[in-house]
């Protein structure tokens, strides 16, 4: 009994409860709510690939920007979750939403070993009940586990620092994962680069810098030997990843300060800090936590205020953790400032737990008992209201199951052996319906490949936007080529698209 009542102390119970609530906000409902458009589609067909037909792939889900491709580590993460599950895809979505349980645990611990106990309770509650945290934790895509990975890469780097330089190996793997999820999370190497920067001065000034050189060489090489997959890759097929990196930076001028107009010279320079940074600091920082409220850039304001008071007061006595905090922090800014297109919250999905440990810091450093527990108080239930105001647990309008009752209706309009394909109208503009794919891809009858679509005897066209009259005279290329123009049968599902089937009525099969 004495052994049991040792354990009830109130940090262990904050930390039970807390989990609790994390559990459920990340799995309440979630068979019936999580998100399975073209991209979950699109991963899962890849995956299923991979077992079903022993076809190991060495690269991993394309990106948006000029047909890169990442990593194939996220590949590989589903791999055991949906071989359990298959063919519902819900199993890499339980893996995803445990991953964000186990990763509001481990700030939890990182923060009190490596700050304090303030700060360590406010991060976890921040991180637990952020609206954008549970959205990334409630469906399967390759960005959601990256704050896990950002905040093993935070901690490692604070031991690198702090005890053995032979941590910078496990940076360095941490790093090699992130970039695997995306490609924004190459940000987070600035940060780590400020932190041996520093550690390699001191420990030049100590003449004691050969061991951390040594791991620092061993840290590139375990960072080079990720790479492996896509240098393969792109070397048998005309170095795609490459030429797609120099179009960025050259022709699509993401980088380009001067793109914009009425930004010339130094006045673009400028207004990178005044415009840019500010933009994105206040969307990372405050934005995606609460929405476009006018009140954060008053919280703007008075972080940017008071970090530069800080560092200018304490320049040469910041803690290893501040160094870190600022760190990472600054640079993943500055960075995402840099990039003049669309910033999306999951670009930055690596930067959350540090942003969270961020309010955490700042409330910590208020002295005064009193008032620190009044202005906590006042921000938790501040950011608890906003935040209860984005949770969506309940069924919505279409679900996975009515994506699988489509492939369902599909399946069976086609006679065994019958090729067929698919077309899908919709504002994710996923073309190929690869959700519907994925589905009729598990069924006796899967539909053809999507290179091999002129060998199609039947088009059934999902039309979920539901704006087009005549769907048939679309300038879509699989339409276009099809040879049969004609209507074999429309049916709808209500509320769902509408089907339109177009065949050859000589050879017209209906199942139902």
């Amino acid at each position: 009994m004495k052994t049991f009542k040792k354990y009830l102390t109130f940090n262990n119970i904050f930390l039970v409860v807390i989990l609790a609530l994390a559990t459920f906000l990340r799995f309440y409902n979630l068979k019936n709510t999580f998100m399975f458009q073209g991209d979950q589609g699109r991963d899962a067909l890849v995956v299923a690939n991979i077992f079903k037909e022993k076809d190991p792939v060495f690269i991993g889900p394309v990106t948006s920007i000029d047909n890169m491709y990442l990593g194939p580590f996220y590949y590989y993460f589903m791999l055991p979750f949906l071989y359990l599950s298959y063919p519902n895809p819900i199993g890499p979505v339980y893996a995803v939403a445990a991953l964000g349980v186990i990763t509001v645990a481990l700030l939890y611990f990182i923060c009190k070993k490596v700050f304090n106990q303030k700060v360590a309770l406010l991060a976890t509650i921040f991180f637990a009940f952020s609206n954008v945290t549970v959205g990334l934790a409630r469906f399967s895509w390759n960005p959601n586990p990256a704050p896990f990975f950002s905040l093993l890469m935070f901690y490692f780097s604070y031991l690198a620092s702090k005890k053995d330089s032979r941590y910078w190996l496990l940076v360095s793997l941490m790093f090699s994962i992130l970039i695997q999820l995306h490609y924004v999370a190459l940000l987070s190497f600035a940060g780590a680069l400020i932190i041996f920067i520093l550690d390699l001065k001191r420990k030049i000034k100590e003449k004691n810098s050969q061991k951390l050189i040594k791991h620092g060489f061993l840290s590139i090489l375990i960072f080079l030997l990720s790479l492996t997959p896509l240098v393969l890759f792109d070397f048998k097929h005309d170095w795609r990843n490459l030429n797609a990196l120099k179009n960025i930076v050259s022709k699509e001028q993401s980088f380009d300060l001067e793109r914009k107009s009425g930004r010339e010279g130094l006045g673009a320079f400028v207004k990178l800090f005044t415009v840019d940074f500010k933009r994105q600091s206040k969307k990372v920082l405050f934005n995606s936590t609460f929405g476009d409220l006018g009140i954060n850039n008053l919280f703007l304001y008075l972080s940017l205020v008071f970090v530069l008071f800080y560092l200018i007061k304490k320049r040469k006595k910041l803690k290893t953790e501040e160094k870190l905090l600022f760190s990472y922090l600054l640079t993943g800014l500055l960075g995402l400032s840099l990039y003049q297109h669309e910033v999306y919250t999951h670009y930055y999905a690596y930067l959350l737990p540090i942003v969270y440990i961020f309010y955490a810091w700042i409330l910590s450093k208020i002295r005064a008992k009193w008032f620190f527990y009044l202005i906590s108080s006042l921000f938790l239930i501040f950011f608890l209201r906003k935040n209860l105001e984005f949770y969506s647990f309940s069924d919505s309008g279409w679900t996975i199951n009515d994506v699988k009752m489509v492939a369902d209706s599909i399946q069976k309009r086609v006679a065994n052996g019958e090729k067929y394909n698919l077309v899908l109208l919709s504002e994710s503009k996923d073309l190929y319906g690869m959700n519907y794919r994925y589905f009729l891809s598990s069924m006796n009858n899967p539909p053809l490949k999507i290179e091999e679509h002129h060998q199609a005897e039947k088009l059934f066209i999902i039309n979920e936007e539901k704006k087009e009259q005549n769907i048939i005279n679309l300038e879509i290329y699989e339409i276009v080529v099809f040879p049969y123009k004609n209507i074999l049968e429309k049916y709808q599902f209500d509320p769902g698209p509408e089907i339109t089937v177009l065949g050859n009525e000589e050879n017209n099969y209906n199942g139902q």
